[in-house]
């Protein structure tokens, strides 16, 4: 009898545990087709509060990861207008129709510049810096002088490090944010939480960067768009395809479209949805839009693993860049949609131009990287 109580207990202690792990669990559901991602980012019948809690209730890790209180976390409409405010006063004053581009052009040149200080740089690490450097410097007005290498790379690779330890669960100790945040306060000084504006520019335009520069690296065509680009860093010259014909030359626009297209910045975005709590071990609490999966489908030709930047010419038959959902869709689309990705091109083509101006070589690693997987990548002086 003894035994058989035990049993009971035991069995029914974990069957407990198995329903509290699926309560706790939530269930997702992936969309893969144009229709449902649309219908997921922009749904018709949902307000901008309601909006903002779906977005902010998966990227609640990034609360402790790296100290974030932006739209992207929270779902208040007040904060929401005010980040969106500061960030349009921030890129308008450095759009490429503006008066501030050409501030920004040098701010780029200087940081690109500033980084090439060795025999040998882990490539990772210098696209890193020169990223973070052009957003503190570019951006939000930091001293380029103050910016110590060491301390650049020291706080984008525990920025890299938060992120990923954040998605596997991990612990994340309070103090590296403390030593992330006292050199992001120090070099910006005046603003609440910095981190809140650079996380957003950074995280997109320096995976952007080190991927377009490897292969323009590998392909002259590319490489002469760049480095005409580098002279003539106008919105013209971003979107202007040359020598048509058999070897015609994409524009630095089309480049960057591919980049996003076959390595989107943001493979995944998650929005939770309202369930009552006995329907969650049965019924998805978070739409993913599998937007890594449906710019790799055969909506994008017949090649679509193929780097191939002629898929935005004009001629080709298929989706284009309406068709990008790297920066998001409807509503919640990305503020900076329409200068990430020239600020990006700036970023690669200082230092494609440089790469070719001067005795250096990318030294190629096994694979190309996202946010992680660069090992074996570097620029080595000849």
């Amino acid at each position: 009898m003894p035994d058989t109580i035990v049993f009971i207990f035991s069995t029914a202690a974990a069957l407990v545990a198995v329903l509290v792990k699926a309560l706790l669990t939530p269930r997702t559901r992936v969309h893969t087709n144009m229709r449902s991602i649309r219908r997921l980012l922009s749904p018709h019948d949902l307000p901008i509060p309601a909006l903002l809690r779906a977005r902010a209730t998966p990227n609640q890790r990034l609360v402790k990861a790296l100290g974030i209180s932006s739209t992207f976390v929270s779902d208040d409409p007040n904060v929401h207008d005010s980040f969106t405010r500061e960030a349009k006063s921030l890129i308008t004053g450095v759009s490429a129709n503006g008066d501030g581009w050409s501030r920004f052009v040098d701010v780029v040149d200087t940081c690109v510049d500033r980084f090439l200080n060795s025999e040998s740089l882990d490539y990772a690490t210098f696209v890193q810096s020169v990223t973070l450097s052009v957003v503190l410097t570019g951006l939000l007005g930091a001293d380029v002088e103050a910016l110590d290498p060491a301390d650049v790379a020291f706080v984008t690779k525990a920025i890299n490090d938060r992120w990923a330890q954040s998605k596997a669960n991990n612990a994340l100790p309070a103090e590296m944010l403390d030593r992330i945040n006292d050199h992001i306060t120090r070099w910006v000084p005046d603003r609440v939480n910095p981190l809140n504006l650079i996380i957003p520019a950074y995280e997109t335009m320096w995976r952007v960067a080190a991927v377009a520069v490897v292969y323009s690296n590998r392909d002259p065509l590319l490489r002469d768009a760049f480095i005409s680009y580098n002279e003539n860093p106008t919105d013209y010259q971003f979107r202007a395809f040359t020598n048509e014909g058999a070897e015609a030359q994409p524009s630095v626009e089309a480049i960057v479209n591919e980049v996003l297209r076959l390595y989107p910045p943001t493979r995944h975005i998650s929005r939770s949805v309202d369930v009552p709590w006995w329907k969650r071990p049965f019924v998805p609490s978070v739409e993913v839009a599998g937007i890594e999966e449906i710019q790799k489908s055969v909506l994008y030709g017949l090649d679509p693993n193929s780097f191939n930047p002629m898929r935005f010419h004009e001629s080709y038959s298929g989706p284009r860049r309406d068709h990008l959902y790297a920066f998001g869709y409807g509503k919640l689309r990305c503020i900076a949609a329409s200068w990430a990705p020239s600020a990006a091109a700036v970023i690669t083509a200082k230092i494609v131009a440089t790469l070719d101006g001067v005795a250096l070589t990318l030294k190629e690693g096994p694979r190309i990287g996202k946010r992680e997987g660069w090992e074996g990548w570097s620029i080595e002086r000849i």
